[in-house]
């Protein structure tokens, strides 16, 4: 028994460390540092899923953490950083909403997710640990959506995209045990292209635009 309470409180902290350093990329002014936020908020994910096997003894959620180790963790975090070693301009982020004021819709996110969770779902199996942590998956599809529509440079919004699609993981795994293994190794596979399909569409922005400014986009003209 004590073993179980002490598993559920290290599953809740390392799902709260997801969500603390998703909120940390919206307080990031620079692009190598929201990658590094970003690939901590897989690896802590991933450490997620893989205590989840002791909750549901599903063992492939085994094959899943590693999958987001492997993928998000460290495939995706490299392929951003060439782009951005290879992108010459200023790394700072350009934020259409500040960083203090990020911060603070990032806590009202938090607080919304679990208002939401707690009136929606209720488990008492687990001493309420997987509940917690789909609020935290709630979270963190929020701040994902958060940081593509507050951040100017394509770059950060491809990194909230990926966030966003953390959260889906996380929240999946809190209701359903995980997607479906075929399922979740495609999806991993589907970001994994969609982010080097990105890093080319940044090249050609970067070439048209001489910068990675999505709010310059409205200078194009037919």
């Amino acid at each position: 028994m004590n073993l179980n309470i002490s598993l559920s409180e290290f599953v809740e902290f390392m799902a709260a460390l997801s969500l603390f350093f998703a909120i940390l990329q919206t307080a990031s002014h620079r692009l190598d540092f929201a990658i590094k936020t970003y690939t901590a908020q897989s690896i802590a994910l991933s450490i997620t899923m893989f205590l989840s096997v002791f909750y549901y003894f599903d063992y492939e959620l085994i094959l899943s953490a590693v999958l987001t180790l492997l993928i998000k963790g460290i495939l995706i975090p490299f392929v951003m950083k060439k782009i951005t070693d290879k992108i010459v301009e200023d790394e700072n982020v350009k934020p259409f909403v500040n960083f203090t004021y990020s911060v603070l819709i990032c806590i009202f996110i938090v607080i919304f997710s679990f208002y939401i969770t707690s009136n929606t779902f209720y488990c008492s199996t687990d001493n309420g640990t997987m509940q917690k942590v789909l609020a935290i998956g709630l979270s963190i599809i929020f701040v994902g959506i958060f940081l593509m529509l507050a951040r100017k440079k394509a770059l950060i919004q491809i990194i909230g995209f990926l966030t966003l699609e953390n959260g889906i993981i996380l929240g999946a795994t809190s209701t359903v045990k995980g997607l479906p293994l075929i399922v979740e190794i495609g999806v991993f596979f589907d970001v994994f292209v969609g982010a080097i399909m990105a890093g080319i569409l940044i090249f050609h922005i970067k070439d048209t635009l001489e910068s990675i400014d999505t709010s310059k986009l409205s200078d194009l003209k037919e």
